[in-house]
C-alpha cells in the first residue's frame, strides 16, 4: 500500500470508510470532503458513454450535452479481428468517458458466446477466448491512455439473460479454466484493467458476489489482481458474505442507498465485531488507488486528461472499424461489388434499413450524435445517380421493446419473461400488404438491396431471444423476393449467430454485422459498390439450425463442457452454415511455404517461445485487401480429451494485387496447453501437434507438424 493512501486511510473514520465501498448515488460512491476524496463517477457502456441520470432517480438529466459517438459493438469489434483497431476504438470510448467526466466506463463486456440466443451477445466478443482476450487487452489499454478505468465484465460465467438474476452456473474446471476465464486473465494481466465487474448469476451454489473461490482464490491470490471489484448493480444479497468474498464496491439498482449491504448492515457488523475491519482498510485502499491511478488524487491530479467527444477524427476512425466489420458471407457470381455507374434504380427492402439501434439494448443504450442508417448510407453515396426506393417489407410488432425506454432499469431486478411472439392475428393483413408492396418494388428495380435481421426487441440486455430463426416473418419475405430477384444482395443485422439456412443455398451475396456503430449504414454502402473491400471474419459460428449448438439451455449445467462453438463443430464433425473465421473478400488470396524453426530448447518457461512458425500470403486478385490469416493448433493423440482444433494464433495483413508478405507466429507453451485439473496448472504435453494456418477454421490451407520434446507443467495461462 503506497504512503500517501496508507496514510488517508488511517484518517478516516469507519463511517467515512463504509461510505466510500457502496453507492451514494446510481452511478457513484460517497466523496469524504473532509479529505478531499473525491467520489468515482462511473457510466455504462460498452457501445459508447451513457446519458446521465440523476442521483436518486432514473430520470434523465444533462441531456442537452449527452449525445455522444456510438461505437460498434462488442461481435463487431471482434469481426474486425484488428488489434490495433481494438485499441483505438477503446481510446474513442476512454476519451468520450473522461470528456463527459467519467472516472469508470462500465466496459467492455467479454462473456463467451456459449449459445447464440444470449439477448446481450452483442455487447461481447466471441465464442473464442483466445481471440476475446487478444483484443480486449488492447481495448483496455486504449480506455485506459484517457486516465479512465475500464471495468471489464461480467465476472464470470455470465452466458445468457434468462434468469440470470438467479441462474446456479455448474461448470467443470476445464471448461471453466480453458473458455470461461482465459479472456477475464488476459483483461487484468495484459490489459490491466483498473477495475472488473462481478456477474449476477450464481456459481457452484453462492451468487458469484459471494463466491471466495472466483473473487479471491482465482482473481486476487492466482492472478495477483489489484483493482477494484464492483458489483453489478444489485448483484449484492449479502454483507459478511460478500464483503468477505472479494467485492469491494457495491452498487444497485434501488435509491435508499444507506439501507445497502455494504452501508449501515455492514456498519452494524462492525460494531457487533462479526467481520474483519482489516478488509475494509484493504477495499478502501484500492478504491483510492483506482483515484490515483487515473490522476483524480495524488500528485499527478493536475496532469489528468480533460478528454473530448464527438471529434471529427473519432468519428474516422468508426468508420475505418465499421469497414472492417463488416462480413461478406457469401458472393456467388461475383454478385459484389455493384458498379453503380451502371445502376439506375435501387429498391432497399427491410425494416432494418431504416431502424436505428443506438437508443436501446438495457444498459449499453446511448444518445448517439448521430447514426447513419444503411437506407442513409446508401443514399449517401448513390442518391445522386440512382432513384433510391424504400419498402419496410414486414411488420415489426413489439416496437415498444425497441423505444430506450429507460424506466426498465429500476425495475431490472425483476425481470424473468421472454419477448412474446410477433405472429398475431391481428397483424396478418398488415404483413401480407408490407411483403406485397416490396416483391412489386423488387419487380421494378435495377437492384435489390434486403437489409434485415434483428432489433432492440431481441438484440437486448434482461432477455434472450426465444428463437433462432429471423423474426416477423423475413424468411417468407426473403424467399418471396429471391423468386422474382434471385440477385438480390441481402445485408442481416444480429447481436450473433442467426439461422440463415432456409435461404442461404439461394442467394448470391450475403452481408453480416453486428451494429456496426453510427458509422455502419456508410460503412455497408461502401462495401456494396466497392468502394471498400470487406475483410471482416465471423467471430462465432453459425449453426444450420439450433438443435446443432449442444450449449443451449437455460438451466445453468454447461453439460457440453468444453465443446461449444467451432471446438464442437470441427471436433464432432457436425458442419457449420459459416464457420468460424470465414469472411470472404473482393480479391483472393494464396497461402504458401509454411516453415517451423525451434526457438527454445525444452525450458520450463511459460514466457519463452517453442517455436516459430511462417508462411506466405499473396493476393492474387485484382483489388488490394486485408486478409486475416488463423492459426489453429491441433494435438495428435493426445493424454487426455481435447478439441481437434484451437485458434492460437491471427494476424490481419493488407495487400496490393500481386504483391506478397510472410507472416511469422511465435508459440510459446501456452499454444499448445491445456488445464490439468490435478495440479490445478495450465500443462503443454510433449508430443506431436498439427500446425494449421488459414482463413477460418473450415478453410486451412497449410499444416506442418511440431514436436514438443519436454512437458510444461507450470504454465500460468493459455493467452
Amino acid at each position: 500500500m503506497d504512503t500517501d493512501i496508507k496514510e488517508l486511510i488511517d484518517s478516516m473514520t469507519t463511517e467515512e470508510k463504509v461510505s466510500l465501498i457502496h453507492g451514494a448515488g446510481l452511478f457513484r460512491n460517497a466523496q469524504v470532503s473532509r479529505l478531499n476524496i473525491p467520489p468515482v463517477i462511473m457510466s455504462d457502456g460498452p457501445l459508447g458513454v451513457r446519458f446521465d441520470f440523476k442521483d436518486s432517480e432514473w430520470i434523465r438529466t444533462n441531456e442537452d450535452r449527452c449525445k455522444v459517438s456510438w461505437m460498434i459493438s462488442g461481435a463487431s469489434l471482434a469481426s474486425t479481428w484488428n488489434e490495433k483497431l481494438a485499441e483505438e476504438v477503446g481510446n474513442i470510448l476512454g476519451m468520450e468517458a473522461r470528456g463527459r467526466g467519467k472516472d469508470v466506463i462500465l466496459a467492455p463486456g467479454i462473456n463467451i458466446h456459449r449459445t447464440p440466443l444470449c439477448g446481450r451477445n452483442f455487447e461481447y466478443m466471441s465464442e473464442d477466448p483466445y481471440l476475446t482476450g487478444m483484443l480486449v487487452a488492447r481495448q483496455i489499454q486504449g480506455i485506459q491512455k484517457n486516465d479512465v478505468a475500464a471495468c471489464v465484465k461480467h465476472f464470470a460465467l455470465n452466458n445468457q439473460e434468462t434468469n440470470r438474476l438467479e441462474v446456479d452456473v455448474l461448470v467443470d474446471e476445464r471448461a471453466l479454466y480453458e473458455l470461461y476465464l482465459p479472456a477475464f486473465y488476459a483483461a487484468v494481466k495484459y490489459g490491466k484493467s483498473y477495475s472488473i465487474m462481478c456477474s449476477y448469476n450464481r456459481f457452484r451454489g453462492p451468487y458469484v458476489s459471494e463466491s471466495r473461490y472466483l473473487l479471491t482464490d482465482i482473481l486476487r491470490n492466482k492472478w495477483h489482481y489489484d483493482g477494484v471489484v464492483i458489483s453489478d448493480w444489485g448483484a449484492v444479497h449479502s454483507t459478511k458474505e460478500s464483503y468477505e468474498a472479494g467485492v469491494d464496491l457495491e452498487m444497485s439498482v434501488t435509491y435508499d442507498f444507506d439501507n445497502y449491504f455494504f452501508a449501515n448492515p455492514l456498519l452494524e457488523a462492525i460494531d457487533n465485531n462479526e467481520i474483519c475491519t482489516d478488509i475494509l482498510d484493504e477495499k478502501c485502499a484500492r478504491i483510492l488507488s483506482l483515484l490515483k491511478r487515473i490522476k483524480k488524487i495524488g500528485p499527478d491530479k493536475d496532469k489528468r486528461s480533460r478528454g473530448a467527444y464527438n471529434l471529427t477524427s473519432s468519428h474516422e476512425t468508426l468508420l475505418n472499424a465499421a469497414r472492417e466489420a463488416i462480413v461478406l458471407l457469401k458472393n456467388e457470381d461475383r454478385t459484389l461489388p455493384v458498379d453503380i455507374s451502371k445502376v439506375k434504380s435501387i429498391a432497399v427492402i427491410g425494416d432494418s434499413a431504416t431502424r436505428k439501434l443506438s437508443l436501446g439494448g438495457g444498459s449499453s443504450e446511448v444518445d448517439a450524435l448521430f447514426e447513419i442508417t444503411p437506407l442513409m448510407g446508401i443514399s449517401m453515396l448513390a442518391g445522386g445517380l440512382s432513384d433510391i426506393n424504400y419498402a419496410p417489407g414486414y411488420y415489426v410488432d413489439n416496437e415498444e421493446h425497441t423505444s430506450g425506454d429507460v424506466n426498465w432499469q429500476a425495475q431490472s431486478l425483476d425481470f424473468s419473461e421472454g419477448i412474446s411472439g410477433d405472429d398475431a392475428s391481428e397483424n396478418l393483413a398488415k404483413k401480407e400488404a408490407l411483403l406485397e408492396e416490396a416483391v412489386q418494388l423488387a419487380k421494378e428495380c435495377d437492384i435489390v438491396i434486403y437489409v434485415g435481421g434483428l432489433n432492440r426487441s431481441h438484440d437486448t440486455e434482461g432477455f434472450d431471444r426465444t428463437s433462432y430463426e429471423l423474426p416477423y416473418g423475413q424468411d417468407l419475405l426473403i424467399d418471396e423476393l429471391l423468386e422474382v430477384r434471385p440477385d438480390m444482395i441481402i445485408s442481416i443485422n444480429s447481436g450473433s449467430a442467426i439461422n440463415l439456412s432456409s435461404f442461404a443455398h439461394k442467394a448470391k451475396a450475403i452481408l453480416w454485422n453486428s451494429m456496426s456503430g453510427m458509422m455502419g449504414g456508410l460503412a455497408l454502402a461502401e462495401i456494396i459498390f466497392g468502394m471498400i473491400n470487406p475483410s471482416g471474419k465471423l467471430p462465432v459460428s453459425f449453426p444450420e439450425k439450433l438443435s446443432d449448438c449442444q450449449s443451449y439451455n437455460t438451466d445453468g449445467n454447461y453439460r457440453e463442457g468444453l465443446y461449444i462453438g467451432y471446438r464442437y463443430y470441427e471436433s464432432k464433425n457436425v458442419p457449420a452454415l459459416y464457420a468460424f473465421g470465414h469472411g470472404l473478400s473482393y480479391t483472393d488470396y494464396e497461402y504458401s511455404d509454411i516453415k517451423a524453426e525451434a526457438v527454445s530448447a525444452g525450458t520450463q518457461s511459460d514466457a519463452d517461445a517453442i517455436c516459430n512458425i511462417s508462411c506466405t500470403i499473396k493476393n492474387i486478385g485484382a483489388v488490394s485487401g486485408k486478409e486475416t490469416v488463423q492459426l489453429y493448433i491441433s494435438p495428435v493423440n493426445p493424454n487426455i480429451d481435447r478439441p481437434r482444433l484451437e485458434l492460437k494464433g491471427f494476424k490481419k495483413i493488407y495487400l496490393e494485387p500481386s504483391r506478397s508478405q510472410e507472416v511469422s507466429f511465435e508459440l510459446t507453451p501456452a499454444a499448445f496447453a491445456y488445464y490439468d485439473v490435478e495440479s490445478a496448472l495450465y500443462r503443454a504435453d510433449s508430443g506431436s501437434y498439427i500446425i494449421n494456418i488459414g482463413s477460418a477454421v473450415d478453410d486451412i490451407r497449410l499444416q506442418i507438424n511440431v514436436t514438443l520434446d519436454t512437458d510444461y507443467t507450470n504454465i500460468a495461462s493459455l493467452i
